[in-house]
Parts: structure tokens; C-alpha cells; sequence
């Protein structure tokens, strides 16, 4: 398990009835996987063009179990666990701090490791391996 991510819900999270728009869910638990990949040393511009590697979401899903508002403090937990030398899964866990740690969805993403150049598949690389084990499930 990562260290947990936490933030305060803002104005613009939310919808027009106050509450968090479906899809910023999956931006949050996008924000928790780079927070970790900050802690763990790799400054993602740098990552990117030094290594010539693309890191995309191939599959994502989410599933709302309860709300989220404006003014809420939440936390995001995942696991990562490696597919292959070029996939990974983060599975999340939204929690709602304002409403004594309620469970308030859970998401999957998908990620693939492909050339930044031919836009084919290719392994990890060393550095970016190396969190995938250390956070293994």
C-alpha cells in the first residue's frame, strides 16, 4: 500500500447539486498516483522525456458507493501490482474522512508502457520498475 493521499474537496470537484462530478474521481486517484510517484524521486517531465516512454491508462473503471461534497476531506489508498514487463494495475479506494472513513468508491485503472516515438509497447523502465515492486501487492 502507497502512503495515503488527502485532500480537502474544492468548489470545483463538485457539480452544479454539490456533488463530486463522476469523473473527478478517476482525476483524484490520478492525482494519488503521481503524488507517489513524486515520493518515491521521479519528477514525471524529466521521466518522460529522459526515458522516451508513455505511461497511459488502457482500461479504467469506477464504481460510487456514496458521496462526496464540497468541503469534505477525503483520502485516496491503491495498491499497484505488475501484469507484465510493460502493464500494471492501481487499485483504489476513495474514502470520505467528513463521514467517519466511509468508503465512498473504488476504481481500477489499467496502465501500458509504450515508445513515446513508435507508440509500440516496450518494457518499464529500471527506475519505474522498481516503485512497481516496492508498492507490490
Amino acid at each position: 500500500m502507497n502512503t495515503p493521499y488527502e485532500r480537502l474537496i474544492r468548489f470545483a470537484d463538485v457539480d452544479g447539486a454539490g456533488f463530486v462530478y463522476f469523473s473527478n474521481y478517476l482525476s483524484m486517484c490520478h492525482e494519488a498516483y503521481e503524488a507517489s510517484l513524486a515520493a518515491a524521486g521521479m519528477e514525471l517531465r524529466t521521466f518522460f522525456g529522459e526515458h522516451r516512454t508513455l505511461i497511459p491508462v488502457a482500461k479504467c473503471q469506477a464504481q460510487y458507493l456514496g458521496p462526496l461534497q464540497s468541503g469534505n476531506r477525503m483520502r485516496i489508498e491503491f495498491t499497484r501490482t505488475s501484469t507484465g514487463p510493460d502493464s500494471f494495475t492501481l487499485n483504489y479506494r476513495v474514502i470520505n474522512l467528513s463521514a467517519g472513513d466511509k468508503l465512498v468508491a473504488i476504481a481500477v485503472t489499467e496502465h501500458v508502457a509504450i515508445d513515446l516515438q513508435t507508440l509500440e509497447r516496450k518494457p518499464f523502465p529500471v527506475v519505474f520498475t522498481r516503485w512497481l515492486e516496492e508498492g507490490g501487492s
